[in-house]
Parts: C-alpha cells; structure tokens; sequence
C-alpha cells in the first residue's frame, strides 16, 4: 500500500501543477470548466455518501462488536464538517473574497476573448475582470497597484487552499489504510479519482487568482508548487503517523472515526463552498437539467468503481 499512495500522490502532485500552470498560456471555455466543476462536486458527494462514509461507518463498527457507536460515528462526521468550516471562516476568511479583484489576462488575450470559469471555493469573476453577479455593470478599475497587499493577498489565498488540501490528504492517506486489500483498492482509488477532478478547477482558479495580484510569475510558480504538494504531502504524513503512533489494538476504530471525519470534509466542499443548488450568474453556462446530469453521474461514479474494483469481504 505504500508504493500505491506514493504513485497516487506523485501523480496528483504533477496534475495538480500541470493543470495550475495552463492559464500562463491559455484560455479556457467557462461552460467547460463548469461542467468539469460540476462533475467534481457529484464525485465529492458520491465519494463521501457512497464510499467513504459507508466503510468508516462499517470499519468501527468492526471495531466496536459489541455495540454499534452511533455516537462515534455522528461525532466523527460533524468534527469533519466543522473542521472545513473553522478552515474556510476563520482561518482563510478572505481566500474566498475575490469580487473586487480584477483579473489578468495571458498575453496576446484580449478581454471579450478569454473567459475562465472559478471553482466556487474561490470567488466568482470572469476573465474580464467583471463581477458575475452583474454582467451589466462596467468593468471593475483596478487600484493602484500595491506589492505588499497583491502578495498579502496570494499568500492568503495559498494559505486557505493548503489547509484545504491537508484535510483532502488526510482521506487519500486513510484510505490507504484499510487492511483488506479488496477495499483497500477501491476506496483509495474512489478517493484519488475524486481528488483528481476536484482540484483541477481550483487549480486553474488558483493560478488566475494570484495572477491578478501582480505577484511575479516564478513566484506564481512557487505558490503553485506549494498548493500542489499540500495534499499529497498530508497523504503521506497521515498515512505514516497511522503506523507509527497507533497500535494495531485500536487502530481499525481509529481508521474508521478518520474516515468519517474526512466523509464530512467532503460533505462541507460538495454542499457549501461549491453547492448543488447553486443558481448563480456564474453557472449560467449550465441549465439546471444539464447540471443535475453532471452531478448525478459524479455521484454514481464511486460506487460503480466501487462495486467493480470489489468491495473485499
């Protein structure tokens, strides 16, 4: 199992990057990106309500044969909950406020030309520097240029975004953990592709983000490479700390109430930094029964993988 985590988080470290790095050449088509959003927010969903809470739910229950935790268990998913919740108001408050913040362009792109799609964690602009939730509006003049607030204002961004990825590591390294090879397998894989589809929209957000604050662009690179390796990073580290501090005595309850905490950072991304029932200006590339589409098949994804990779009992 430590080979496959290391070959999951050195390939969502390179796509994360590779992903983040393509808006210093292109451009992008926002109905695109929405609907790879979209499917990224029913993969989050299908992963926590099909997946991930499910085997957490059974593996302390396992654990615990003569009784069955509800308490544990309910516990587990709202530390979880809360815990992205702490993360998004109090710890990275602004990383999430972008409307006044005008956004550049690649070079040899013209305004009316180039449009990205933001992932909702991170704020709702088009490419032209316009506020989304008035297209009628002019665009917005940016302010004279200060350095010191331009990179306070990435690194905050970065900040929010890092803490959000160590709780995403904190799944994939538990995932890793299950002791039958079977689920093992296929709860990791469930994790790692939800993982993936998640973070390329951020990725691509990220990157136009801090681009908008002037900050130089080896620096972008930087903030970039950081961001990516933050979840692959706390995989590792979450996986290792499992084997090293807890024993094999309690360790499978532990493992369950981990998974469960990571169900509800799930259930906190999915629902609330980038909501089912949003009817924005910003998802205005999507009709609401294409949207529906979008996420219903993200959702039945995990468990159809789950079901064919095997369960392992």
């Amino acid at each position: 199992m430590v080979v496959q985590l290391l070959v999951m988080s050195l390939v969502l470290a390179g796509s994360t990057f590779a992903v983040g790095m393509l808006p210093l050449s292109y451009t992008f088509s926002k109905s695109h990106l929405e609907r790879l959003s979209t499917l990224g927010t029913g993969l989050l969903l299908g992963a926590a309500l099909g997946v991930i809470i499910p085997e957490g739910i059974e593996t302390v229950v396992e654990a615990n044969p003569n009784e069955v935790p509800t308490g544990t268990i309910s516990l587990s998913l709202i530390i979880g909950f809360i815990l992205m919740l702490i993360i998004e108001q109090l710890i990275s408050p602004n990383a999430h406020s972008l409307d006044d913040v005008p956004i550049s362009l690649p070079k040899g792109t013209s305004a009316d030309t180039a449009e990205v799609e933001f992932d909702a964690e991170l704020g709702e602009l088009d490419q032209g520097g316009r506020s989304l939730d008035n297209h009628n509006s002019n665009p917005i003049t940016p302010a004279p240029f200060d350095a010191g607030a331009g990179k306070e204002r990435a690194f905050t961004l970065l900040l929010g975004l890092v803490f959000h990825g160590c709780a995403d590591g904190l799944a994939l390294g538990v995932a890793n953990l299950k002791t039958s090879p079977g689920t093992a397998n296929a709860l990791s894989f469930v994790v790692f592709l939800a993982l993936i589809l998640h973070k390329a929209p951020t990725s691509l957000a990220f990157t136009t983000s801090i681009l908008s604050t002037n900050l130089p662009r080896p620096n972008c690179k930087k903030y970039l490479a950081i961001f990516s390796l933050s979840t692959p990073l706390s995989a590792i580290v979450s996986y290792t700390a499992f084997h090293l501090f807890f024993g094999d005595g309690n360790k499978g309850n532990l493992i369950g109430i981990a998974l469960l905490v990571s169900g509800g950072t799930f259930l906190y991304v999915a629902t609330v930094l980038q909501p089912v029932s949003h009817h924005s200006p910003a998802s205005a590339e999507l009709r609401p029964t294409t949207r529906v589409f979008f996420i219903a098949v993200g959702m039945f994804i995990p468990f159809l993988l789950s079901s064919l990779i095997g369960h392992g009992h």
